[in-house]
């Protein structure tokens, strides 16, 4: 499933293609300096048939000349040439490609098509690896092997971080300001189209990588997505965290859509789900995604979610306390023991809680101020601690690293410094940071957002990813489909089909005014769209009326479904079949507004018991489901075994690609819920 990178990111011979003196030459002397920057750490080689020497070095007409079969050829070549040249390559042992061009069918170019495709056909006869085209090359720090084409990238710290972007223009501006944070990195990819080696390689490589323990990457599109699964699953088992800014909220998969469920169930919202399944940390900027990685930084999580936090302002315990609540973050309660402890030290008549506003009197004393963080950072009911501290700009900065570093060695929790707002660091305040130990982040919003990514993960590594079961070929034709419902939790309500309008009527007398009748129609899948639905009929009459008025709307009438008319909160429940990801679930407030509405939660499958009380709870409009304008709390309880079971059912099957029930109505507590109107798709052969 996973191609090598080995050969680009620890090449042990080097060709460059494309080695030249003349104007337009830059980007190979860029790449030439840089390994001579770093000591030629691998043996390097030119090849330019026009050349005999250049730069103090020989230079060969072509791969078949040189001394050696090649790990890496450097291809900084006008892009008509590469195909030709990469096929000499190939034939005489070159085992992976750095090209740099573009004009390999970006924007549906034929004649760049043409040459993806002759390259494409290259890798698969030699066994040739690609790295790009269109890309910035790659940084292979702990090596010196800075293939990147300008020697900016000389600055760059080693450290933890592997780095993988899809943006060649962004990938530089982002390692640079990473590391003027303090992150250092062990590898840096500009990965370009990804015409071979993908994003699923790459974080392989890395996951595999000793000395990587953290993973950021810029996503545009995802090409093999089973591959990218297999490497975000292994590294979740690896406990090396993947952050991601992917650009596009595509609506592609809407287009197609033949239920609610897969209208709404657009591309960007299943890559969310994705990233919940697999532990992925999706962060919302660029910006963000220095934070958050500052703040895995630290090699600790928390064995909860509840975070404590410390800081000399009140005003900023307000922000923080709105930052929290806007995050659905779980603040911690303090124990009697640790307010006891602190309100001696706090000013006098500022409340001993969390958050803690210490009062203005300790702002100017980091001792005082980081005893009363030691004292929370104890406390048994705080998973996680986020205290105030600026880094130092000048040596006339107050600064007091060891009073800071008392903090993160008194435990093994993590704890996040953190600023109002972002300030200017300098050589001063990252050797402080380093000394401390410990990540300083810019602004309240981004360190609670840190947080959650901190406490999300760390949830997502102690219960791992559920696998998905073998299907048992569940036969769901005619009535053991309502058997299978009610097996699952979805019982139907009792209902009845009728051929025609007047024995709709009747049947609608044996069970029980007042009743629903639907239409049943191969030309109504969405039955409210075509006036297929008539609701609250109280007598046969009205019965058989409502139904004749459907059949004369509806050419193609197979008949009238009549139902019990069941009083509940509406909710929509879905599962299918996603192109890209496989199995999903889609569940939310239901009915004919649900695609107005869009309040939605969305998982892989398989989703339990558990993970459906946390879609629930991430509705907008879940108050619904409790106590509401004299109205009783709904039946929670049953609606989350109902996603469940729908989950199971959905697995134990091979039939069908879509399975939506819109209404799903959640009657009172302890009532259970009904499975009111259930579509059903085929899969497509």
């Amino acid at each position: 499933m996973f191609r090598s990178a080995e050969a680009l990111l620890r090449p042990k011979s080097i060709a460059i293609v494309g080695a030249s003196d003349t104007s337009g030459s830059g980007w190979a002397r860029a790449v030439f300096d840089n390994l001579a920057h770093g000591g030629f750490p691998a043996r390097v080689y030119l090849i330019n048939p026009k050349r005999d020497r250049l730069w103090d070095q020989p230079v060969y007409p072509s791969f078949a000349a040189l001394p050696e079969k090649i790990d890496l050829g450097i291809v900084i070549i006008p892009a008509p040439l590469v195909p030709e040249t990469l096929a000499e390559a190939a034939a005489n042992g070159l085992k992976c490609a750095l090209l740099y061009a573009a004009r390999f069918g970006e924007g549906g170019d034929v004649e760049g098509q043409a040459r993806t495709q002759a390259v494409v056909a290259l890798c698969e006869k030699y066994g040739l690896r690609v790295s790009g085209p269109n890309c910035m090359g790659s940084i292979s720090l702990r090596e010196k092997l800075l293939l990147y084409p300008a020697p900016r990238v000389r600055a760059l710290p080693e450290g933890p971080v592997g780095v993988v972007f899809q943006s060649g223009g962004t990938f530089q501006f982002w390692l640079q300001q990473a590391a003027a944070r303090g992150l250092g990195f062990s590898y840096a990819i500009s990965s370009g189209n990804e015409l071979d080696l993908d994003l699923a390689d790459y974080i392989n490589f890395l996951v595999e990588d000793e000395h990587t323990r953290l993973i950021a990457c810029m996503v545009e599109g995802v090409r093999r997505p089973a591959a990218l699964l297999a490497a975000a699953e292994k590294a979740l088992a690896a406990k090396k965290p993947i952050l991601l800014v992917k650009v596009g909220r595509s609506a592609a998969g809407q287009q197609a859509a033949v239920s609610h469920t897969g209208a709404l169930a657009g591309d960007d919202a299943v890559f969310d789900a994705v990233c919940a399944k697999y532990g992925i940390t999706r962060c919302p900027s660029l910006d963000d995604m220095i934070e958050t990685a500052l703040a895995f930084s630290q090699g600790r999580l928390p064995r909860g979610e509840r975070i404590g936090m410390a800081i000399s302002s009140g005003g900023a315990k307000g922000l923080f306390l709105d930052y929290a609540q806007e995050e659905g973050a779980t603040l911690a309660t303090l124990t009697p023991e640790t307010v006891a402890k602190l309100q001696p030290i706090i000013d006098p008549g500022v409340p001993a809680e969390n958050p803690l506003d210490t009062g203005a009197g300790l702002a100017t004393s980091a001792v005082r101020f980081t005893e009363c963080c030691r004292i929370m950072v104890a406390d048994p009911n705080v998973d996680l601690f986020a205290m105030y501290g600026m880094l130092p700009i000048t040596a006339q900065d107050p600064a007091n690293a060891q009073a800071y570093a008392g903090v993160r060695a008194a435990t093994d929790k993590p704890v996040i410094c953190f600023g109002r707002m972002a300030q200017n660091v300098t050589d001063l305040g990252r050797a402080f940071q380093a000394e401390v130990g410990l990540p300083y982040l810019h602004g309240m919003p981004a360190t609670v957002r840190a947080a959650q990514a901190l406490v999300r993960y760390a949830a997502r590594v102690r219960s791992g990813v559920a696998p998905l079961p073998a299907p048992r070929g569940l036969d769901l034709a005619g009535a053991g489909l309502d058997c299978a419902l009610a097996e699952h939790g979805l019982t139907p309500p009792r209902s009845g089909f009728a051929k025609t309008p007047a024995e709709a009527g009747r049947l609608a007398a044996a069970l029980g005014f007042p009743v629903a009748v639907k239409i049943v129609s191969p030309e109504a899948s969405h039955k409210s769209e075509v006036g297929g639905v008539a609701l609250a009929l109280g007598d046969e009459a009205s019965v058989a009326t409502a139904a004749q008025a459907m059949a004369e709307r509806v050419r193609n009438v197979e008949g009238f479904l009549v139902q019990e008319m069941v009083d509940g909160v509406e909710m929509i429940v879905g599962a299918r079949l996603d192109a890209q990801y496989g199995p999903i679930m889609v569940m939310g407030l239901g009915g004919v507004a649900v695609e107005a509405m869009r309040d939605i939660a969305i998982r892989l499958l398989p989703v339990d018991e558990a993970l459906a009380r946390e879609m629930i709870g991430s509705l907008r409009g879940k108050a619904l489901l409790g106590e509401f304008r004299g109205r009783p709390a709904r039946d929670v309880a049953a609606l989350a075994r109902a996603i469940a079971g729908l989950s199971r059912l959905f697995l134990a099957q091979n039939e069908y690609a879509d399975f939506e029930i819109n209404p799903l109505m959640v009657l009172g507590a302890g009532e259970g819920v009904r499975a009111v109107d259930v579509r059903l798709a085929r899969r497509s052969s």
